[in-house]
């Protein structure tokens, strides 16, 4: 006779068991980034203090935090990720971790026209949204008991229902079009009771999104779990082994390639640091993982402050206005892993990707006061709300002689060259400098005002192939906003 969790198991099993099918291969090659979404409050949206290390360039505006989601989005933008992967960690008992909170991402997509380009995928921290919320409401310090179905609320109820009603279908990330879900662990010390109840709350994860929203989820596990419990394979779409104690993995099963790529890890003074070498660990990470084949590789992580591996824009200037090192910062300029990473994207030379002007690597060249530090980001530059299609920010009142730099960019085969200007006055002229090399200045027709916005063409500048550059605009006589420019 069947005991009473015996029966539960065994319904959820034959309730489920046709959801499941190996579905055709997919063939695209997805990349994509973990995130830390929940500094919502006005002392977490700062981040963690972790030095000079890992300090976005950014300044998050704690009183503003549609502005920072606004930023952190663009940033993605030009990293060119197809998906990014917030920690979802839960809703109860620990409400401030709620799915619910990542409405702004969504919201941010929407307003910057980069919905289409980047989706949301759900990635399951689940050491947090399992064994800790479980813990705060039940017991103290224990494994998280996945042979109990009446704690599978922990995984769906308070977890993956909130983050599927949060993001809607069409920003959500999938693979064969099935809405993707990535667990991030399956050790024992964060799940316990494994063999064969895993699957069985895989298979009742399956139903229940059938059952709520109308989907067969394509779910990632890590090996750990595929280990744990034998019959897990049988249920799962792909799987994962995270670090491996190194910077990549790639594990083929089911099928499917499922990369895992860090740009370093931790500190100098730790006795686990794995050296970002310059770019080069990320560079080689994302070459055993994209470039090899994955399906989809899963960065770790766009704005891991904690742990020492970030993706995004690093601060290179102290409150000060000081220069920072290599040392201070593991960076050797501030969009230097955005470039990595893009480099292993599936459009690496995008003719439609926008520079923002305030993310510019360098600038120089404004005299006194033409900048407010700890605004947008540390230093003499004027950064401003724009008022352009859009939205963001863009720099201002660019001064006689001033200029802003970007290192490693792409540039396609005969694009051409633009910039977003606006500006009251007539006879405005600058000019590119390509690899130190000054190309022609060009006037500026009068826009009408500050905030009124056009794009002016420089042509293609005699680049014929898709090729890396270092990048200057040079303003030669001020009095311009300047909001962005491409090629």
């Amino acid at each position: 006779m069947l005991s009473t969790t015996d029966s539960v198991l065994k319904k959820y099993v034959l309730a489920a068991s046709m959801l499941f099918a190996c579905a055709p291969y997919a063939q695209a090659q997805y990349v994509g980034v973990t995130f830390g979404f929940n500094y919502t409050s006005q002392t977490e949206i700062l981040g963690p203090d972790t030095g000079t290390y890992n300090t976005p360039l950014y300044n998050p505006d704690p009183k503003n935090p549609d502005g920072t989601w606004d930023a952190w989005v663009r940033e993605l933008g030009e990293a060119g990720v197809d998906f990014v992967a917030p920690n979802v960690r839960g809703a109860y008992p620990i409400a401030k971790w709620s799915p619910a909170g990542m409405a702004p991402i969504v919201k941010a997509l929407n307003q910057t026209g980069l919905a289409g380009q980047i989706k949301v995928a759900l990635f399951d921290d689940n050491a947090a949204s399992w064994t800790e919320q479980w813990n705060q409401a039940k017991h103290n310090s224990l494994p998280f008991d996945i042979g109990n179905p009446a704690n599978w609320t922990y995984i769906y109820d308070t977890n993956y229902k909130v983050f599927f009603e949060t993001i809607p279908d069409a920003n959500r990330f999938k693979i064969d079009g099935r809405p993707v879900i990535i667990i991030w662990t399956g050790n024992q010390a964060t799940v316990t009771n494994e063999q064969g109840n895993y699957s069985a709350a895989m298979r009742y994860v399956r139903q229940k999104c059938m059952q709520d929203f109308g989907f067969n989820p394509y779910i990632i596990v890590n090996t750990d779990a595929l280990k744990n419990d034998t019959t897990l394979a049988a249920v799962v779409d792909a799987a994962q082994a995270w670090s491996g104690g190194g910077t990549s993995t790639l594990t083929d099963f089911n099928r499917s390639k499922i990369g895992v790529a860090f740009p370093g890890l931790f500190a100098p003074t730790s006795p686990t640091f794995r050296d970002p070498d310059h770019g080069k660990t990320f560079d080689t990470a994302l070459k055993n993982t994209a470039d090899a084949g994955a399906l989809l590789t899963l960065v770790e992580g766009f704005t891991d402050f904690l742990e020492n591996a970030s993706v995004f824009r690093v601060r290179n200037l102290d409150e000060q206005g000081q220069p920072l090192s290599y040392q201070q910062t593991l960076y050797d300029y501030p969009n230097q892993r955005i470039n990595v990473l893009r480099a292993h994207s599936r459009n690496p030379f995008n003719a439609d990707l926008k520079f923002a002007a305030a993310g510019a690597d360098y600038f120089g060249g404004a005299n006194g006061g033409n900048g407010k530090t700890n605004f947008y980001r540390n230093g003499n530059i004027a950064i401003e709300p724009t008022g352009d299609t859009g939205g963001g920010v863009n720099v201002g009142s660019m001064q006689n002689g001033e200029w802003l730099e970007w290192e490693h960019v792409p540039v396609k085969a005969n694009s051409h060259f633009q910039v977003r200007i606006a500006t009251p006055s007539v006879g405005r002229q600058m000019h590119f400098v390509i690899d130190g090399v000054a190309q022609p200045s060009q006037t500026l027709p009068s826009t009408g005002g500050w905030q009124t916005w056009t794009t002016v063409d420089f042509g293609t500048l005699g680049l014929s192939s898709d090729s890396y550059h270092t990048v200057r605009i040079v303003f030669d006589n001020g009095g311009v906003n300047f909001n962005w420019w491409k090629s």
